[in-house]
C-alpha cells in the first residue's frame, strides 16, 4: 500500500515528467512529420467528414486508434479553427501520460523494495531520455505506449484479487495505442511465466495462465469493439500503414534474419548490425556528427541489457524486462524494413528497468568498492544521457525551424496555391506536404494511398515505374543524389516533368554548430516538379505507361506497338492460359543516323496479387550486336496461380545509358 511518505515522491515524479515534457515542447516546438499524417484524418473526423485521410475514401491511414481519436477530440474541443491549440491540448494530455508512466514505475519499484539509487537512476534516465521526451510532445502516441507498458508491469507484479482486471485494462490500453503491442504483451507475460516466482506474481504457472486468460478476455471486451468497427468501416481491421510498410519487407527473408540474428544479438550489437544502441541514443542517431563516444555508450548498455535475463539469481522484474528487451530489439533489428525511432522508447523503458534493477541488487551487497564502481558508472551514464538529450533538443529545435516550418510546410502551402482540383502529388515525406497541400497523395511506401502498394505489386518498387504508372501531377523529391528525378528517371525529368521550384535551406543548416546536423541536411533541399505531358496511354484491354505516346508500326511484316523505354504494357491473363507467345525488339532505323539507340532491357513479369514473378529478361544492344536488331520471339510457360482470375502480364522495358531512339516495341501477347 502506498504510504503517506511515498505520496510526495510520486507527486514530484509525476510533475517532473509532466513539466520536462512541456519544457521540451516549449523549447523545440517539435511536431513530428507523422503527426500530420494522422491529424489529417483527425481533422476530417472532427469536422464531420469521417475518419479518413481523403474525404470519401475509407482507407485506414493511421496506426494508433488513440493517436487519431484524441487529436480529433482536441480539434473538436478547440472549435476546429486552430491546429496549434489542438496540438498543445494533445501535448498536455501526452505530457500527463508520460508523467504517469514514470510515476507508476517508481511506485512499483518502491513496492518491490528497490534501493533509492536504483529507483533514482531509473527515474532520471527515463525522465531525460531524448526519444521519450521528443515523441511524447511531437504528436506521436509514444506517451500512451509508455503509460500502458508501465501499467502492465505494475499489474504483473501487484498480486491482488483485482490483478486480472488491471492486467486486462493495461493490455487493452496497449492495443488501443498500437496494434503491434501484442508483441510486448506476449513477451512480458512469457517472462513472468517462464521465470515465475509465486510470491511476486500472485500464483504458480498454472495460476498465471488462468490470470492471462481472464485478462485476455477483458482485453478483448475493451479492444474488440474497435476491431469490429474498423473491419466494418474500412473493410479490414489491419491498418493500411502496416500493409504499406509490409510490402517493403521480404517476409521470408526478414524472419530468417530474425531467427538467425536473435541468437547472435550481443555479438551483432558490437558489429553495429542491430538497433540496440538506438534505445539509449537520440532519434536517427545513425546520421553522422554525434559524439564519437555515443555509439559505444549505446552498445555497451544494449549488450548488458540483452543478456541479464540469463542470470538465474537476478531479480524477477529485471529478468522479465531483459528478456522482453532481448526479443523486442531483435524483432526491430531484423523484421521491419527500417527501425523507426518511435518504436524504440518502449525498448528503452524495458532496458532501463533491467539495468537499474540489476544495479540496485548489486548495491544491496554492501560491498564498498563495488558501490563506488556502481555509483561512478551510474554518474557516467546519467551524464552521458543528459549530454545526448541536451544535444538532441538543440537538433530538434533546428529541425523544426529550418526543415519542418521553414521548408516542408512551405512546400505544401506553395503547391496548394498552384494546384488544380483533382491534382495528385508523389513524395516520400508525407506529413507536412500532404497536410498543407490538401491534395490526393501518392506517398512512399503508400500509407495514405491504396494505389501505391497496388502499383508496387504490379510494376515493382522502382520510383521511375511508380511515377510512370501513377502519373502524379506533382513530385516532391530530395534534390540531391539518388532521390532526384534526374538521377533515377532522366528521360522523365527531360521530357515529362518540369522542375518548377527548389526549397533549399542548406546554407542555413551548414552554418549551425550542433550534433546530428547530417539529418537536417538530408531534408534541407527539395525540388518540386510539375507534369507537363501525359504518361498513361491506355487502350482497351491494356494499361500502357511510357514517356511518349503509343502507336502501331509494322516491322518486318508484323504489327507491333511502341512502348518507349522506360515503359510498360499490362494486360490481364486469361484464367485458362498455360503459356504466352510474345514478339519484341527494335525497328531497323533505331540504329540509323548520327544518334542511335544504345539498347534496352526487355522484361516479362507475371503478377498474381501476391508475388511478381520474372518470366524473362533480355538485354538487346542492336548498335553492338546485329542479332539484337529486328524482332525477337519467345514462348513462355506460365506458372500455376492461386487465383487465376486476378493475374496480369507486365511487359516492361528500361533504357540503358541514355534514352536516344529507345523505340522498344511489343506485340500483342498470344495466350494458349
Amino acid at each position: 500500500m502506498t504510504t503517506l511518505r511515498t505520496l510526495p515522491v510520486l507527486r514530484i515524479t509525476f510533475l517532473a515528467g509532466f513539466l520536462l515534457a512541456l519544457l521540451f515542447a516549449l523549447y523545440t516546438n517539435r511536431v513530428w512529420e507523422d503527426y500530420y499524417i494522422t491529424f489529417r484524418s483527425s481533422k476530417n473526423l472532427a469536422t464531420g467528414n469521417g475518419l479518413v485521410y481523403n474525404v470519401g475514401d475509407r482507407l485506414h491511414t493511421f496506426t494508433s486508434p488513440l493517436g487519431v481519436l484524441i487529436p480529433a477530440a482536441c480539434s473538436f474541443v478547440t472549435g476546429n479553427n486552430s491546429d496549434t491549440a489542438a496540438l498543445w491540448l494533445y501535448r498536455v494530455i501526452c505530457a500527463a501520460a508520460f508523467g504517469g508512466a514514470i510515476t507508476l514505475l517508481v511506485s512499483l519499484m518502491r513496492k518491490l523494495a528497490w534501493p533509492a539509487v536504483a529507483s533514482g537512476l531509473l527515474a532520471v534516465m527515463l525522465l531525460t531520455d531524448a526519444k521519450s521526451l521528443d515523441f511524447t510532445i511531437n504528436g506521436m502516441e509514444t506517451a500512451f505506449m509508455l503509460l500502458f507498458l508501465a501499467y502492465a508491469l505494475w499489474a504483473h507484479f501487484s498480486p491482488r484479487p483485482s490483478q486480472w482486471r488491471h492486467l486486462g485494462a493495461a493490455w487493452a490500453g496497449l492495443m488501443w495505442t498500437r496494434p503491434d503491442s501484442f508483441i510486448y504483451v506476449g513477451l512480458i507475460a512469457a517472462g513472468c511465466w517462464l521465470f515465475n516466482q509465486s510470491d511476486r506474481t500472485g500464483g504458480d504457472r498454472r495460476q498465471q495462465l488462468q490470470l492471462f486468460l481472464k485478462a485476455g478476455m477483458l482485453t478483448t471486451v475493451i479492444y474488440g469493439p474497435w476491431l469490429l468497427w474498423a473491419g466494418w468501416y474500412y473493410g479490414s481491421p489491419i491498418p493500411h500503414t502496416i500493409v504499406a510498410k509490409a510490402a517493403m519487407t521480404e517476409e521470408g527473408v526478414a524472419w530468417q534474419n530474425f531467427l538467425q540474428g536473435i541468437w547472435q544479438l550481443p555479438y551483432l550489437i558490437w558489429k553495429g548490425a542491430t538497433t540496440a544502441e538506438g534505445s539509449f541514443l537520440p532519434a536517427y542517431y545513425m546520421f553522422p556528427t554525434w559524439p564519437s563516444w555515443s555509439l559505444p555508450f549505446g552498445r555497451i548498455l544494449g549488450t548488458i541489457a540483452s543478456v541479464l535475463w540469463l542470470i538465474p539469481r537476478l531479480r524477477l522484474e529485471c529478468r522479465v524486462t531483459s528478456l522482453a528487451y532481448f526479443v523486442a530489439i531483435s524483432y526491430l533489428s531484423f523484421v521491419p524494413y527500417f527501425p523507426f525511432p518511435w518504436y524504440l522508447p518502449a525498448t528503452t523503458l524495458l532496458a532501463w528497468i533491467a539495468l537499474a534493477g540489476s544495479i540496485g541488487q548489486l548495491w544491496q551487497s554492501d560491498h564498498t568498492t563495488l558501490r563506488w564502481i556502481l555509483g561512478a558508472s551510474s554518474v557516467a551514464v546519467v551524464f552521458g544521457g543528459l549530454t545526448l538529450t541536451l544535444a538532441a533538443s538543440q537538433q530538434a529545435k533546428a529541425q523544426q525551424t529550418f526543415v519542418e516550418d521553414g521548408n516542408r510546410q512551405l512546400i505544401g502551402e506553395w503547391i496548394k496555391e498552384r494546384a488544380a482540383p483533382g491534382d495528385s502529388v508523389f513524395m516520400e515525406p508525407l506529413g507536412y506536404i500532404g497536410y498543407f497541400s490538401g491534395l490526393k497523395t501518392y506517398d512512399w511506401p503508400g500509407m495514405s494511398s491504396r494505389e501505391v502498394p497496388a502499383a508496387c505489386n504490379l510494376v515493382g518498387i522502382h520510383w521511375q515505374n511508380l511515377i510512370l504508372f501513377l502519373e502524379p501531377n506533382w513530385l516532391v523529391l530530395r534534390a540531391d543524389g539518388e532521390g532526384d528525378l534526374t538521377h533515377f528517371a532522366p528521360l522523365l525529368a527531360a521530357q515529362n516533368y518540369e522542375r518548377v521550384k527548389d526549397f533549399d535551406r542548406r546554407a542555413d543548416i551548414e552554418a549551425l554548430d550542433l550534433a546530428g546536423k547530417s539529418l537536417l541536411l538530408f531534408d534541407s533541399h527539395f525540388a518540386v516538379y510539375h507534369r507537363r505531358t501525359p504518361l498513361r496511354h491506355d487502350i482497351p484491354g491494356y494499361k500502357i505507361a511510357s514517356p511518349v505516346g503509343t502507336s502501331i508500326r509494322t516491322i518486318h511484316g508484323q504489327d507491333m506497338r511502341l512502348v518507349h523505354a522506360p515503359g510498360m504494357m499490362i494486360t490481364q491473363v486469361p484464367p485458362e492460359a498455360k503459356s504466352v507467345n510474345i514478339t519484341y525488339g527494335f525497328p531497323d532505323d533505331a540504329i540509323e543516323g548520327s544518334i542511335a539507340t544504345n539498347g534496352a532491357i526487355f522484361f516479362v513479369f507475371l503478377v498474381d496479387g501476391e508475388s511478381r514473378t520474372k518470366l524473362m529478361e533480355h538485354r538487346l544492344e542492336p548498335n553492338l550486336h546485329s542479332q539484337d536488331l529486328g524482332l525477337q520471339h519467345e514462348t513462355l510457360k506460365l506458372p500455376s496461380r492461386k487465383n487465376p482470375h486476378n493475374v496480369h502480364l507486365v511487359l516492361e522495358t528500361d533504357g540503358l545509358k541514355n534514352s536516344s531512339k529507345d523505340w522498344t516495341f511489343w506485340s500483342i501477347p498470344r495466350f494458349e
